[in-house]
């Protein structure tokens, strides 16, 4: 979950960082990152979208370490803020598809990093490996 979790951080700070220039972003497989990234959806309040990406992949670290590591927490508060990124993460896949009409390849790998996290925060406390 850390591997998963520190490739996040990279993927939201490439993003944050090509904020003002999306056209020039490295974006493979047929994506339209640039299309993405420059639509209204790309910031708010003036952020960029991608910087509260960053935000919730190193809240995400923290809270497990908490919950895992230090074990001052039980599992329940990582679990929820899991849910809340896949939550946002779907609800931008939404965007991209009905609304933008376009993907950005970065997002993607986002929202699948997202999805692992879930997966794994939820199976390993269900097979008690914790």
């Amino acid at each position: 979950m850390i591997l998963l979790g520190g490739a996040g951080i990279v993927v939201a700070t490439y993003l944050t960082l090509m904020a003002h220039s999306p056209e020039s972003v490295v974006c493979s497989i047929g994506g339209s990152c640039e299309i993405v990234l420059s639509s209204k959806y790309a910031s708010f309040y003036g952020m960029p979208t991608a910087a509260f990406g960053i935000i919730w992949y190193v809240a995400f670290l923290f809270v497990l370490w908490l919950a895992l590591i230090k074990r001052m927490w039980s599992v329940l508060p990582l679990q929820i803020w899991a849910v809340g990124g896949l939550a946002t993460s779907l609800y931008l896949l939404y965007l991209e598809a009905f609304v933008i009409h376009a993907y950005c390849t970065w997002c993607l790998v986002s929202l699948g990093l997202v999805v692992l996290l879930n997966l794994l925060v939820f199976v390993k406390k269900k097979h008690n490996v914790w």
